[in-house]
């Protein structure tokens, strides 16, 4: 818990702490009771902070629970591998980071309240849709941007290759995770994320006349 100050805006050091704590007492809050019995209130307390300065840096619960994914998510993934690498080589190395970082307990449960509470909260399901701050979406869509500009890759519109891939890549292992099936080691990681990209490549390059 950090301390309230009772007047006056906060310093960078103190905005930066207090952003912090908001996300770590958010992040207990919905890991342990879910999106929907998890109080904006009681994160403000926990986090020392108040209700309308947690609405105020987020706009709304469903922009904190992304948020909270986005810092579960941030330092996972190593710089854009080296585009001296053949592509096949960078592309599993971007799929590999996003399935470990996915299947990540914490990454595992937070999916599946998504999934669960998606009804009734369809802005969570959106935004979880539409997140762009995925670090591992940015890197897979610049992996498949720079072989388009390559001449390595035909498509048209490389981000929508990317959410391709992505479901190929994250899909099925995420749905067995969430459903506590499967023993997925990391052999078993690296053989299906070779296979989704070889797929995926014997899709999109281009074929000799």
């Amino acid at each position: 818990m950090i301390n309230s100050r009772k007047s006056g805006r906060p310093d960078a050091d103190e905005a930066a702490r207090i952003g912090e704590a908001i996300l770590a007492a958010a992040e207990a809050a919905f890991l342990t009771s879910g999106f929907s019995k998890a109080s904006v209130q009681a994160i403000a307390a926990a986090a020392g902070t108040s209700k309308q300065t947690v609405f105020a840096r987020f706009g709304s619960k469903e922009r904190l629970f992304i948020a909270v994914s986005d810092a579960l998510l941030k330092g996972r993934f190593s710089p854009m591998p080296a585009s001296v690498l053949p592509l096949r080589e960078r592309l599993i190395d971007v799929a590999a980071q996003a399935l470990d970082a996915m299947l990540d307990p914490r990454m595992v449960m937070m999916s599946s309240i998504i999934t669960g509470e998606a009804k009734r909260f369809p802005e969570l399901a959106q935004l979880a849709n539409d997140d762009a701050t995925f670090a591992g979406r940015d890197l897979m869509r610049t992996v498949i941007a720079e072989a388009v500009d390559a001449g390595e890759l035909r498509c048209q519109n490389p981000g929508r290759a990317m959410l391709m891939l992505q479901d190929m890549v994250l899909s099925s292992p995420l749905r067995a995770a969430v459903a506590g099936q499967g023993d997925m080691d990391a052999a078993w990681r690296q053989a299906w994320v070779s296979e989704a990209v070889d797929l995926f490549l014997n899709g999109l390059r281009p074929r000799a006349v």
